[in-house]
C-alpha cells in the first residue's frame, strides 16, 4: 500500500486495493453520505472512487466566496446544452460540482425537504418505501440544526452529521419589505419552511447547510471529513482524480447480470481493474451515472450501437427524462447600500471580511438567497394577483409550482450584468419553475470517459412551463410594486416592456437560466413504465441486475418542488439501509 497523497488520506489509482466489498462511483453529494454510512461498522471493506480532487481550501468553508467556486474548473465540471428551439436558439451552461462533496461544495447552500405530498407521490405511483412516514426519519436522521430552527425539534434533528442553520432574521431590510408585501398579496409568513405541515403557499426564511460558527456545511466536511477519513482507512479507501472507465459486468446461466468489477483510469493516464464482492453503487450525478451506464453497454440499445459499444442490457431510458428548475428573472436597481453589490466597493469588503474572520459575522456568512416565496400558479390572475380568498382551497394544488427567489444580487447571464452602471444597487427576483412538464435527455459524444455529455434538458418546450413562469413573473413585480409602496426605492432594471403574454413569453426565452436541480437521468420506476420508463427499482437496483444501484438525484422518478441537495441526501440515507439490510 503506498502513502497517502496529502494531509487528507486520499489515494491514488495504483495504492488501493485489489478488491473491496463496496465500490462507490462518484465522491459528490450523496457519495459521502454513502461512503460514511457503508464503513461505519468496520466489517466492510469500501472504496470510494472520485473523479476529482480534496481541494479543502480556506475559501472553500467561507459560505459566500465558496459560491463562486461555480466558475473555478476544480469544483466543477461545466458542459454546454445543446441549442435550445424554446429559447430562440440559445445554449446554456450546465455545471455539477466536482470533487469530494460534489455540488454541496459550490451551491448556495440552501436546505429544503419538499412537502410530503411530494413524497406520498411518490408512493402512490408505485414506490413502495418512498412514502413520507418512509422518509421523515431519514431527513432527521443526518440534520444537526441549529439557530432559529431549533425552537421546531418535532421536525428537525439535533444529532445528525449535517448542521442546518437558520437565521433569528434576515441581513437585508428588503427582505422584511418583501415578506410584507406578500403577505399583502395573500402569502402567509411560514415560520419553517421544512415543516411538514405548513401549507403549500406561503414566504419564509430559509435553512442553510452551514454550521453554528459560520462555515458550509458540505456533505464532505459532515459525513466525510479528515477525522472520518483517517479513522476508517482500514477499511475505508478514497480514490480521488480518478475515472471510472466502465463496469466489468456478466451473467451466470439464466439469472441476472452482475457487476464484477470496476475499471479505473488515473490522473496519469494509469488503468486498471478493481474487483468487487458484494455491490458497486453509481453516485456520479444526473450526468455521471448515465454515462458509466452507458460506457459499460447498459442503456439505449440504439445510441450505444452508434458509439460502437457492446450492448450488455438494453435499457432505454438511461439517459432520458432530464428534468431541472428552469427559471427567469426581473429585476430592479436599488439604492447601493440595500444592496450585496456595495461589497465592490474595497472598504466594504475588508471590513465584511475582517468581520467573519475574527467575530463570524457580516455578509460572507450567507449566500444572497435568504428568503423564499412559493404558490401553485394556479391561484393567480393575469395580473399576478390572488383571486378571491374563499376560492383558493378548491384550486390549491397540494405542491407549489412555481418559486420565487429574491436576492440583492444580479441573478442574469452575464451579457443583461454587463448593462449594470455600478453606481445603484440591484434587488433581482428569480422565478423559479418547481414543477416542468418538459423532460429532456442525456447522451454519450464519445467512449472516452472524460468527454463531455450532449446535455438537451428541452427547457420551457411544453406549454404549461411557459405559463407557470408568466404567472411567477407577473407575482415578482407586484411584489416590487408593494415593496416600493412601503418606502424601498426600486426602479425597474430589466423587467418586460409590457405585462401581455407575447412580451413576458418573448422575456422569458430571451432572459432565463437553469437553477442546477438536475434529476431523473436514471430514474426510478418499472423498465416499461409508461411515463418515460425506468432504470432502477424501488431498492434502486438497476433492472437486470442483482448488485448494481444507483443512489443520487438522478433516481427521482420527477424533479421534486424544493431545492434537491436534501432530497439527494436522504436518498443516499435510504440505499445504505437497502445495501446494509440485503
Amino acid at each position: 500500500m503506498g502513502g497517502f497523497l496529502s494531509k487528507y488520506p486520499e489515494l491514488d489509482v495504483g495504492d488501493i486495493a485489489d478488491e473491496y466489498d463496496y465500490i462507490i462511483v462518484g465522491g459528490g453529494t450523496a457519495g459521502c453520505v454513502l461512503a460514511n454510512r457503508l464503513s461505519a461498522s468496520g466489517a466492510h471493506r469500501v472504496l470510494l472512487v472520485e473523479r476529482g480532487p480534496v481541494a479543502n481550501t480556506f475559501k472553500s468553508r467561507i459560505p459566500l466566496l465558496s459560491m463562486s467556486h461555480q466558475d473555478n474548473p476544480t469544483f466543477v465540471e461545466e458542459t454546454r446544452s445543446t441549442t435550445q428551439p424554446s429559447m430562440d436558439g440559445l445554449d446554456e451552461s450546465c455545471l455539477v460540482g466536482r470533487g469530494l462533496g460534489g455540488t454541496s461544495r459550490i451551491n448556495a447552500m440552501i436546505y429544503t425537504r419538499g412537502l410530503p405530498a411530494e413524497y406520498n407521490a411518490w408512493k402512490d405511483a408505485g414506490r413502495a418505501g418512498w412514502g413520507w412516514e418512509d422518509l421523515q426519519p431519514l431527513f432527521v436522521k443526518g440534520e444537526r440544526a441549529s439557530g432559529a430552527a431549533t425552537t421546531n425539534l418535532v421536525d428537525h434533528g439535533t444529532k445528525g452529521e449535517w448542521h442546518t442553520y437558520q437565521e433569528d432574521d434576515f441581513q437585508w431590510r428588503a427582505f422584511n419589505r418583501n415578506v410584507e408585501a406578500a403577505e399583502a398579496i395573500g402569502l402567509p409568513f411560514i415560520p419553517d419552511l421544512n415543516a411538514p405541515q405548513h401549507p403549500p403557499f406561503g414566504c419564509g426564511k430559509l435553512h442553510f447547510t452551514i454550521t453554528p460558527n459560520g462555515t458550509r456545511s458540505s456533505t464532505y466536511s459532515a459525513f466525510l471529513p479528515e477525522k472520518i477519513a483517517f479513522s476508517r482507512h482500514n477499511v475505508l479507501h478514497v480514490c480521488t482524480n480518478t475515472v471510472v472507465s466502465k463496469l466489468e459486468t456478466t451473467r451466470e446461466g439464466h439469472g441476472p447480470l452482475r457487476v464484477t468489477g470496476v475499471h479505473l483510469l488515473g490522473q496519469k493516464g494509469e488503468s486498471r481493474l478493481v474487483r468487487v464482492k458484494k455491490e458497486v453503487i453509481l453516485a456520479a450525478g444526473p450526468f455521471g451515472s448515465p454515462r458509466v451506464l452507458m460506457l459499460s453497454g447498459i442503456g439505449p440499445a440504439d445510441h450505444l450501437k452508434e458509439h460502437g459499444i457492446n450492448l450488455v442490457k438494453n435499457l432505454p431510458a438511461v439517459g432520458q427524462n432530464l428534468q431541472d428548475h428552469f427559471a427567469t428573472h426581473v429585476t430592479y436597481s436599488v439604492p447601493k447600500q440595500e444592496s450585496l453589490l456595495r461589497m465592490e466597493t474595497p472598504w466594504v469588503f475588508l471590513w465584511h471580511f475582517f468581520a467573519y474572520l475574527i467575530f463570524g459575522v457580516g455578509y460572507l456568512v450567507q449566500p444572497p438567497v435568504q428568503l423564499a416565496i412559493f404558490a401553485s400558479s394556479k391561484l393567480f390572475d393575469n395580473n399576478g394577483l390572488l383571486g378571491p380568498s374563499d376560492k383558493l382551497a378548491e384550486k390549491t394544488d397540494p405542491l407549489p409550482d412555481i418559486e420565487i427567489m429574491p436576492m440583492p444580487w444580479p441573478t442574469s447571464n452575464v451579457a443583461d450584468y454587463l448593462q449594470w452602471d455600478h453606481k445603484s444597487g440591484i434587488y433581482s427576483f428569480l422565478c423559479v419553475l418547481l414543477r416542468p412538464k418538459s423532460k429532456g435527455s442525456v447522451r454519450l459524444t464519445s467512449t472516452e470517459p472524460q468527454a463531455s455529455m450532449e446535455i438537451n434538458p428541452r427547457w420551457i418546450s411544453a406549454p404549461e412551463d411557459i405559463a407557470a413562469l408568466r404567472t411567477a413573473c407577473r407575482l415578482a413585480m407586484r411584489l416590487a410594486d408593494g415593496m416600493r409602496s412601503r418606502g424601498l426605492p426600486m426602479k425597474p432594471f430589466q423587467v418586460p416592456e409590457s405585462e401581455d403574454d407575447a412580451t413576458v413569453d418573448e422575456w422569458i426565452r430571451k432572459h432565463n437560466r437553469t437553477a442546477y436541480h438536475y434529476t431523473s437521468t436514471c430514474r426510478m420506476a418499472p423498465e416499461d413504465d409508461p411515463n418515460g420508463g425506468g432504470v432502477v427499482d424501488d431498492r434502486l437496483i438497476v433492472h437486470g441486475f442483482s448488485n448494481l444501484r444507483v443512489a443520487d438525484s438522478s433516481i427521482f422518478p420527477w424533479v421534486p418542488a424544493c431545492h434537491t441537495q436534501a432530497p439527494t441526501v436522504v436518498v443516499a440515507e435510504k440505499a445504505a439501509i437497502l445495501i446494509l439490510g440485503s
